[in-house]
């Protein structure tokens, strides 16, 4: 049995923390004995994510980003000796990191044991001046490993823009499964609309994601306030929490939307606010291949979404969703118009989407396929056409 140490850092349950707990659900665990390493937030409370991992009976350490909110200059140190100590105390065979921070401190460590490493790669935000600074870390810290997942496409060409070698690079779209049956559907449906004191008959809009500037909410509410005026009844439902949440509450003051929008704040069982939705809206400026997205049509939810990343990867334009220009909130108060009206292109997007998650996006063919890289980065000659990296 393979002993793999899994690096990352949930912050919050977004996109990455779902694609690595889908896989720890799903690995066969009777190949590989996955150890958990998570880098944590020491001021925070315990990560929702180290939750779920002693839910299905992972054993994990915690292993502190910092000793205080600002001003640790020496913290990428401290944390890649801490992170030192337990690849070696510990044997193992294979060392997996997600996210620019695990990267640095996990592959450069991994590489002076002697231990073979993979990373996957969920892109590149550069908000300010130190996230630009980490990215270029991160670029060199990848030059570390065997083998670097990209989530799209998008992605694989800013690791070759970089000067990457692409033979280390494999593109594997993120995927979902989707364990509701009808009647949780309905019930969530219910539960989740009376909560928030919405109708079962009025037509609403959700959002599910970090309030964060990448993600964009602030332009379906730009939306919603030019959907207002034209006078189409509707409702909102955000379901995140974030930096931009003040931001966006005073948005919907000045624009006195606050009958029309509903915020939940952080939910940890976020997928079950899909179905209170009537379409979901994804107005975001940067994106890998989006669990959220992927989560939405795997329910049966029509889905409008930022033509940005790996999204084009996922929606044909008016066959499976549809695709709106980042920023453009004329296009994205249209087409949720569209599809307000249009109950039979609702249940054709629906359909279609539905095809799409179960032929392209399964979890478990995607969990194969994550173990086979491990097995080609371990036993290279045990798979067909097998080649080290």
């Amino acid at each position: 049995m393979a002993r793999v140490a899994y690096i990352l850092t949930p912050i919050t349950f977004g996109g990455s923390e779902k694609v690595s707990l889908n896989f720890l659900k799903n690995v066969n665990r009777e190949k590989y004995q996955i150890h958990p390493i998570l880098l944590t937030r020491p001021w925070e409370e315990e990560p929702y994510f180290a939750k779920e991992l002693q839910k299905h009976r992972y054993s994990y350490e915690c292993v502190p980003v910092a000793v205080r909110r600002k001003g640790d200059p020496l913290r990428v140190l401290r944390v890649a000796k801490r992170i030192y100590s337990i690849l070696k105390s510990d044997s193992f065979d294979l060392v997996h990191t997600h996210g620019y921070f695990a990267d640095i401190c996990g592959l450069p460590t991994a590489r002076l044991l002697g231990i073979p490493g993979i990373s996957t790669c969920h892109g590149f935000i550069s908000n300010d001046r130190n996230l630009k600074f980490y990215n270029t870390l991160d670029k060199i810290a990848l030059r570390l490993c065997k083998k670097i997942i990209a989530v799209s496409d998008v992605i694989r060409d800013d690791l070759l823009h970089v000067g990457l070698d692409g033979a280390r690079i494999v593109v594997m779209k993120n995927a979902v499964g989707n364990d509701f049956e009808e009647k949780d559907f309905q019930r969530f449906r219910l539960e989740k609309r009376s909560a928030l004191s919405i109708d079962a008959d009025d037509f609403v809009i959700g959002f599910v994601g970090r309030l964060s500037e990448e993600k964009g909410a602030k332009y379906l509410i730009e939306a919603t306030s030019e959907m207002k005026s034209r006078d189409m009844r509707f409702k909102i439902i955000i379901v995140g929490d974030g930096p931009e949440r003040e931001r966006l509450s005073n948005m919907i003051e000045e624009m006195r939307l606050g009958e029309n929008v509903f915020f939940t704040g952080f939910q940890k069982n976020g997928e079950e606010w899909f179905p209170a939705f009537d379409v979901f809206v994804l107005p975001s400026l940067t994106e890998g291949t989006p669990m959220a997205l992927l989560e939405a049509m795997s329910m049966g939810i029509p889905v409008i979404a930022s033509d940005v990343g790996g999204v084009p990867d996922v929606i044909e334009d008016g066959v499976n969703g549809f695709l709106v220009k980042p920023k453009n909130v004329s296009m994205l108060a249209s087409r949720i118009d569209v599809v307000m009206r249009n109950k039979s292109l609702r249940e054709v997007i629906v359909r279609n989407g539905l095809k799409t998650i179960k032929k392209d996006f399964d979890i478990h063919n995607w969990c194969r396929e994550l173990e086979k890289q491990y097995q080609l980065i371990l036993h290279p000659r045990s798979l067909p056409n097998g080649h080290p990296s």
